[in-house]
């Protein structure tokens, strides 16, 4: 690939009001996900992956696995 991506995060304490760090698996959270999803697929030439893309809390050998079976499907 001729391109690099680079993406930092930046820790930050909870506290009462803030949205949750990780996805609440809930009904209006996954209704919520099935909508971004379906926009998703319609856009081109974009990959969505890991945490946000899946909806998913991952650990960092899980988010490189998933990334993984992300491009086995493209080839």
């Amino acid at each position: 690939v001729d391109k690099t991506v680079i993406t930092k995060e930046y820790p930050k304490e909870w506290s009462e009001g803030d949205e949750p760090y990780y996805p609440i698996n809930d009904d209006k959270n996954m209704e919520l996900y099935k909508k971004y999803r379906e926009l998703a697929k319609k856009e081109k030439d974009i990959i969505f992956g890991g945490r946000l893309a899946e909806y998913k809390y991952y650990d960092m050998h899980q988010v490189i696995r998933s990334a993984l079976n992300t491009l086995n499907t493209l080839n």
